[in-house]
């Protein structure tokens, strides 16, 4: 065997082995294209990275639940998850396809066959006519190698399109896991501020229900007249109304976090969490720092630049395809023929091997690599605009978002003090009812005035909540941390 065989065959075997013993194709990642998502927690892990999480818990049966439990089952069960994984499997495909460029290709050809010749010789004066046939099989085999040496930067702008695609897919799911997150946690807390509603509808039938009674007794007794019985009758059954209203909303809020949850929606669930004890704010600095920290770290923002840096690269490749390229291509092939080699005059083994470089040059493709690459800078002025137009919307959510946060917590205060002046009117009013000093209006502007107050105090703590972590994911920061006290 010749000195350019000997390798050649010796690749061809490693190769073969090589795939052999390979592991299936979706673990199978020779060109290490996966390997910047070693850190990533798989599909079924909680997708935030918090070492200090158990993996994914199983079905939720129904009950009381708390914020933090109830983010963690939205991650680990919500499709959307899965579907972002999936795009970053496809971008690590693409990356080491991009790879593969760079490698040669061998490629092996095997062929069998039976060649037959039947030989008619006329008759001659003295001689008769004679026919002889032979016959003999054919096999052969052939080892091809080719092999890319130069092509003036065209595979290194694909492979960096392709790694700048993966980055972006990778940014891209850090964003889908927040926007569950969001999601999940804002489902919590409108089915906990549906639950204090409720509660609040139910204690404001109960304070008219009272005076309802109170204003009966007394047009029996003959103290009052039958329009303030009327009045108080009319009240207490708008607030029947209103508790009504309240346990559909408490219903509809149960079921949107359920679903949240990957559950059916009829499924039970209580949101489980003192609503007046306040999460810490400490990350929540100026408005400079703030929009500083977002145009950094927020994932969107990531995604863009990548996408960005992938459509440059793209616009480079598509720049370089015209050059020419230099290859090494080789082959090695064997004959066998079998059979009547003396009648046919044929050699029963054949040999053919060749090495050389390849150089091509393109010289027309009907113009398609002009408009080829006039598409791809076009991509990459696109992709430059989506990243200033992200940039400019989330400044101004950071902004709306602190500017509102700022407002609520004022707000806070206001509906606290709010509260405790209602109830004290209310108790105030009563008393002076039941006397026979106050009059029927009185006490229902009182009682009007605790529900209204009650039910501002919990829509401000709502909204506060939510407004937080609204912030905190313009930020590009949400994680556990923002409601593992909850």
């Amino acid at each position: 065997m010749s000195g350019f065989a000997r390798p050649l065959c010796a690749l061809g075997l490693a190769l073969a082995a090589g795939l052999a013993c390979a592991a299936p194709p979706t673990a199978y990642d020779p060109l290490g294209s996966r390997q910047s998502l070693a850190g990533l927690p798989p599909p079924g892990q909680p997708p935030l990275g918090d070492a200090t999480l158990p993996g994914c818990p199983p079905p939720f049966a129904g009950g009381r639940i708390g914020l933090a439990e109830a983010v963690q089952r939205a991650l680990c069960r919500d499709p959307r998850g899965r579907q972002a994984w999936a795009e970053i499997d496809l971008a690590a495909a693409r990356l080491g396809t991009a790879r593969s460029a760079w490698w040669p290709t061998l490629n092996a050809q095997a062929g069998i066959g039976r060649d037959e010749q039947r030989l008619r010789q006329s008759a001659t004066v003295g001689a008769a006519a004679t026919t002889s046939t032979s016959a003999f099989d054919n096999r052969n085999a052939q080892l091809s190698l080719a092999w890319t040496l130069f092509d003036f930067g065209q595979r290194s702008a694909t492979e960096e399109g392709a790694r700048q695609t993966l980055l972006a897919a990778t940014a891209s799911r850090s964003q889908v896991v927040q926007q569950i997150f969001l999601d999940a946690a804002n489902a919590y807390l409108q089915l906990l501020q549906a639950q204090g509603e409720m509660a609040v509808a139910r204690e404001t039938e109960r304070i008219y229900l009272q005076g309802f009674l109170a204003a009966e007794a007394k047009h029996s007794a003959g103290v009052d007249d039958q329009a303030a019985k009327l009045q108080m009758q009319t009240a207490f059954a708008q607030s029947v109304v209103a508790r009504v209203r309240a346990e559909g909303q408490l219903r509809t809020a149960q079921g949107t976090l359920a679903a949240a949850l990957g559950e059916p929606p009829g499924r039970p669930v209580e949101a489980d969490l003192d609503a007046t004890r306040l999460p810490d704010t400490a990350f929540i600095r100026d408005t400079e720092t703030l929009l500083a920290l977002a145009e950094q770290q927020h994932p969107q923002l990531q995604a863009a630049r990548a996408q960005l840096a992938a459509a440059q690269a793209r616009s480079a490749a598509a720049e370089r395809a015209g050059r020419p390229t230099l290859s090494l291509a080789a082959s090695q092939g064997l004959t066998r023929r079998s059979g009547s080699e003396a009648a046919t005059g044929l050699a029963d083994r054949q040999r053919d091997q060749s090495v050389g470089l390849q150089l091509t040059v393109p010289l027309f493709d009907g113009f398609s690599r002009v408009y080829e690459a006039r598409a791809a800078q076009a991509e990459a002025a696109q992709a430059e605009a989506t990243l200033a137009v992200a940039s400019r919307n989330i400044a101004l959510e950071v902004w709306q978002a602190y500017q509102a946060f700022q407002t609520q917590n004022r707000q806070l205060d206001g509906t606290e003090r709010l509260l405790g002046y209602a109830t004290r009117s209310l108790e105030v009013a009563q008393g002076r009812f039941k006397a026979g000093v106050g009059g029927t209006l009185e006490l229902l502007e009182a009682q009007r005035a605790l529900a209204d107050a009650a039910q501002q105090r919990i829509g401000v703590l709502s909204d506060w909540r939510a407004t937080r972590l609204r912030l905190a994911a313009a930020l590009g920061q949400l994680g556990l941390w923002s409601v593992r006290g909850d």
